[in-house]
């Protein structure tokens, strides 16, 4: 793949060929593992491998690398390749329907990584007669990034303003900023999923010792809340970077934001709505960035924010008939989708704060037994409690949010 000039100058940034290396690492080493296992490439080595390859990888460098981490011996290796081959013709099949799951299940995040919403864009525009053709992967997405960093490649996630800890300031926020960044890169890129690249990234940092994330707001999040928090915002971030820069390229004078039930609040005012994106609001059409405050901590693509946004052809463009979902009551009591989802949040915490309790008396070196067996109840109790309020409450169970790494 040729490289433009560019190119050449973002990755020729040493934080960024460091994150690119150590992505590169961990990808054959996963490939490998999973081959060792399977004794063939199995639908997700595969995914990764495709992946890595749209991002400008070498699909030879990653199949000799994974090659040499397997085996040397050349008949293994033939063994290996033909294993695989009967099961090709299943890859596109798993492929698509691993995506359809994903999406049908509302995840969202993992259903869009690998492309960040290029194809679907992409689609969008050429259905209005635009010809935008598709940049390198590696291309749009490290230019992404420079947005997103205002022209920093580094801290993708623009995190800051930590107190000082016991590890010290700058230790702890240059830890936890790399971590969060290669797990963004790695969701990004779609080498691994969101809750996979989230719980390495989890791991690593909990080796060090740290437990908390204290910001100098003043607000303390346990470190697994707030890798999934950062992680989760930072994609969605990026897939608006990605779509801003096709507008502005093309010069659409409009776009339009998505919908969706269980919005909180002061989101569900503008969502659903067209705006104008050149900055010369309209009586029919308000201003962009003025409205949904896009970039802002609270506003369109702000934290946990999950909403998109498109490009919009008036008079061509059609937008989704969206109907808010009716209130369910649960135990006397009404709800609201986003008083469900908001008091599913809760039970969460609670579970995994109990969980924090039971691995306190783990790594105690002498856990009480009464302690251990209320906290084991609770568990259980609270378990029960959350699978049947989202079920009354017509909510999908979210398994990885209920695991402390």
């Amino acid at each position: 793949m040729a490289l433009t000039a560019e190119q050449i100058e973002l990755l020729t940034d040493k934080y960024v060929v460091s994150l690119y290396s150590d992505l590169e690492r961990e990808v054959i080493g996963d490939i490998a593992r999973r081959l060792r296992k399977a004794e063939r490439f199995t639908e997700t080595a595969e995914l990764q491998a495709k992946f890595m390859s749209e991002q400008g990888f070498s699909p030879v460098k990653i199949r000799n690398e994974v090659m040499k981490m397997v085996s040397s011996d050349p008949e293994y290796q033939a063994f290996l390749a033909e294993n695989t081959k009967e099961y090709k013709r299943f890859v596109k099949e798993e492929i698509a329907r691993t995506v359809k799951e994903a999406e049908k299940a509302g995840n969202k995040l993992v259903a869009e990584a690998g492309t960040m919403a290029w194809n679907d864009d992409l689609q969008m525009w050429a259905e209005h007669g635009v010809d935008l053709t598709k940049p390198s992967s590696l291309s749009q997405l490290m230019t992404a990034f420079k947005k997103q960093t205002r022209n920093e490649l580094r801290n993708i996630s623009r995190t800051t303003g930590f107190k000082n800890t016991m590890l010290g300031q700058t230790g702890v926020l240059n830890a936890f900023q790399r971590e969060m960044d290669m797990a963004i890169l790695k969701t990004a890129t779609g080498t691994f999923s969101s809750q996979k690249a989230v719980n390495d990234c989890i791991k690593a940092l909990a080796q060090s010792g740290l437990r908390t994330i204290d910001y100098a707001s003043g607000r303390s999040y346990n470190l697994d809340t707030a890798a999934r928090m950062v992680v989760r915002t930072s994609v969605s971030q990026l897939a608006g970077k990605v779509t801003e820069m096709n507008i502005e390229k093309t010069g659409v004078e409009l776009v339009y934001v998505d919908a969706h039930d269980g919005a909180r609040p002061e989101h569900a005012e503008w969502q659903g709505k067209v705006y104008t994106y050149s900055g010369k609001p309209t009586s029919e059409y308000p201003d962009f960035f003025e409205e949904t405050e896009y970039g802002e901590p609270g506003g369109l693509k702000g934290v946990n924010c999950t909403h998109n946004f498109y490009p919009y052809w008036e008079g061509a463009s059609v937008i989704p008939e969206y109907k808010p979902a009716d209130p369910v009551t649960v135990d006397g009591k009404e709800y609201t989708t986003y008083e469900a989802t908001q008091h599913q949040r809760q039970l969460e915490r609670q579970i995994r704060a109990l969980e924090r309790e039971q691995q306190a008396q783990k790594d105690s070196g002498k856990p009480d037994k009464d302690v251990v067996k209320s906290i084991n109840d609770k568990l259980a109790q609270k378990g029960k409690e959350y699978r049947s309020f989202s079920e009354r409450a017509g909510l999908r169970t979210k398994p990885d949010r209920l695991k402390v790494g």
